[in-house]
């Protein structure tokens, strides 16, 4: 029996031996430093799981030690939690006892610190609200360019942007288009400013930082300005181009006198781009009439705006009028500036003092002098200023010719007997024919529609010679008095292709009279005011001119190229009178009277 005692004792002692604990090797723990320290607070029981591992954890005690020595005698005993002593890497020693048979086991584990990122809290991300847009407050904003002002340039730590704090704790719900953000919008307004929630992580080892990003819409000027009006300025040099001051409409361009920079540019694409502005907005000169001026408006923070606005140079009144004029004594003359009295003001000077009454669009002269008629347009502002010479002289024409003796002192030297045009022996003032072609002075002058006493100024051939002195009227180098071609000693009734223009007034007919025929067209409607539709009785003319002359034989339109496509003249420039149309083809022409009214 007692060795049966004995056998039962061994047994147990061999099983026990045979089932003592193991401590398993347990994970290093690894925690991230708040502090950048080295030291951190640790939950040691977080590895008792481990070091059990799959044996049963009733009646196993887990104790941890700074030491070895320590763990081995069951001393100095680590509390939980634990703050590492050690920076960064400190390895602590984990006893595994079986409380029944107080046999143990001993490992060591590391305690490893890791540095969080230390993120780089950045300044606020500034955009300027879109250009052109209402001032909503909303953007599309790039959150990455703040990526190297967070890391400050650590390529081993990643930046992930959230939208609320929870979001970023918890590491959910990050911005997945960080590159076109659009700021969040509340009732269609955009949060302005918004605070983003950044979190930085090691990609090595986990620890993660914390730093917050503000969103700042800056608004651009536009939504403050006024418009802007055109400037306009009359044309005093006549050629189109006048000197502007483009800062003018600044006034409109920021009425609440903001510090914005203000900047000019001839086209569009130079404005957004600031590029090449106007270098003297002050004192600019139109290239183009009318033009158009873009300005860039830019705030203290960049933001900025483009307008236009216009200038123009508005043309000055036409005047038609002569710089001398004289009138018989005794008579009248009246000074016509052909304007409508409607669309224009007038007022007049006689030797610079002002005719207060005289306010219509022509003057009735009755004394010699110096007269200036000033002409306001209603709509533009423009005044033109006209200045000239009224002379009254003696009317008396001794030979009847229409010519007064004072006009036929051709050489202003007081003396009527020496002026002779055509050597002939009689003076001017005494002949009836002045130039000696046939043609009385007298028919002459007469070409020229309402004439009054002081004749008008008749010149067909624009040779600066009055036809009257002129012994060769069309400028054909045809003598007039050889362009009697019936020799009746009168050239007047010579119209050789039948057009009614008097051959000594057609050069045409001077290089070819013999090869004239008719040329049948008509004209309508005739009398006419605004256009004159030509039609020609024979379509197959493939080249057609078009010449139009006044009554003096001034070429009022040369050369105008007629073909079915455009059969249509436009005459409304033309004054009220008798004209006459040519249609020359080769040496072909016709010439039929226009009545404009």
């Amino acid at each position: 029996m007692k060795q049966k005692l004995h056998i039962l004792f061994l047994f147990l002692i061999i099983s026990i031996s045979s089932f003592a604990q193991v401590a398993n090797q347990p994970s290093d723990l690894i925690v991230c430093d708040g502090d950048n320290d080295g030291l951190e607070m640790f939950d040691l029981s977080v590895l008792d799981f481990e070091v059990i591992g799959s044996q049963n954890p009733t009646g196993f005690v887990i104790t941890y030690h700074e030491t070895l020595s320590d763990a081995n005698n069951q001393v100095n005993a680590l509390p939980i939690p634990y703050s590492n002593i050690v920076p960064w890497v400190q390895t602590i020693y984990v006893r595994l006892e079986d409380s029944f048979t107080g046999i143990f086991d001993v490992v060591s584990v590391n305690l490893i610190i890791n540095p969080v990122p230390y993120a780089v809290q950045p300044t606020s991300l500034n955009l300027c609200d879109e250009v052109g847009d209402i001032y909503d407050e909303i953007t599309v904003f790039d959150l990455t360019v703040k990526d190297m002002e967070i890391t400050n340039g650590n390529t081993d730590w990643s930046v992930t942007y959230y939208e609320t704090y929870d979001e970023a704790q918890a590491q959910t719900n990050g911005i997945t288009n960080p590159t076109a953000y659009s700021n969040r919008s509340i009732n269609g307004q955009g949060a302005n400013p918004q605070t983003l929630f950044v979190v930085v992580t090691d990609i090595n080892t986990g620890c993660v930082d914390f730093v917050t990003l503000t969103l700042r819409v800056l608004p651009n000027p536009s939504g403050i300005m006024g418009s802007l009006n055109a400037i306009e300025l009359c044309d005093e040099q006549s050629n189109g181009t006048a000197t502007f001051d483009l800062t003018y409409n600044e006034g409109s361009i920021n009425p609440s006198g903001e510090p914005y920079e203000i900047s000019y540019f001839l086209n569009e694409v130079d404005a957004y781009n600031n590029s090449t502005p106007i270098i003297n907005p002050n004192n600019f000169t139109n290239t183009n009439n009318p033009q158009t001026i873009f300005v860039r408006v830019e705030t203290l923070a960049g933001c900025f705006a483009v307008l236009d606005f216009d200038i123009i140079v508005n043309s000055l009144p036409e005047i038609y009028l002569e710089s001398s004029y004289s009138f018989c004594e005794g008579e009248s003359i009246i000074i016509d500036t052909d304007l409508a009295t409607s669309n224009f003001n007038y007022s007049w000077t006689f030797n610079g003092a002002s005719l207060p009454n005289e306010t219509q669009s022509s003057l009735m002269v009755t004394q010699s002098g110096n007269y200036t008629v000033y002409v306001s347009d209603f709509n533009m502002g423009c005044t033109n200023v006209y200045a000239f010479e009224v002379l009254e002289v003696s009317c008396t024409d001794t030979d009847s010719d229409g010519v007064i003796d004072s006009e036929e002192d051709l050489n202003n030297n007081g003396n009527l007997e020496d002026d002779d045009t055509d050597n002939d022996g009689i003076p001017n003032f005494l002949d009836d024919d002045d130039d000696g072609d046939n043609v009385d002075t007298n028919v002459e002058i007469n070409i020229a529609v309402g004439r009054s006493s002081m004749h008008q100024f008749v010149d067909t051939d624009n040779d600066l010679i009055e036809n009257y002195l002129d012994d060769d009227d069309d400028g054909d180098n045809v003598l007039t008095v050889d362009e009697d071609y019936n020799n009746n000693d009168d050239p007047t009734d010579d119209d050789t292709n039948n057009n009614t223009i008097p051959d000594y007034l057609e050069s045409a007919v001077a290089l070819g009279f013999n090869e004239f025929s008719k040329v049948t067209f008509s004209l309508f409607p005739n009398p006419a005011n605004n256009e004159v539709t030509i039609q020609l009785a024979n379509s197959n003319i493939p080249s057609v001119k078009v010449n139009i002359y006044n009554l003096q034989g001034k070429s009022i339109l040369s050369d105008f190229m007629l073909s079915e496509n455009n059969p249509t003249l436009n005459i409304s420039h033309l004054d009220r009178g008798l004209y006459f149309v040519e249609i020359v083809t080769k040496s072909v022409s016709s010439v039929q009277k226009l009545i404009v009214n």
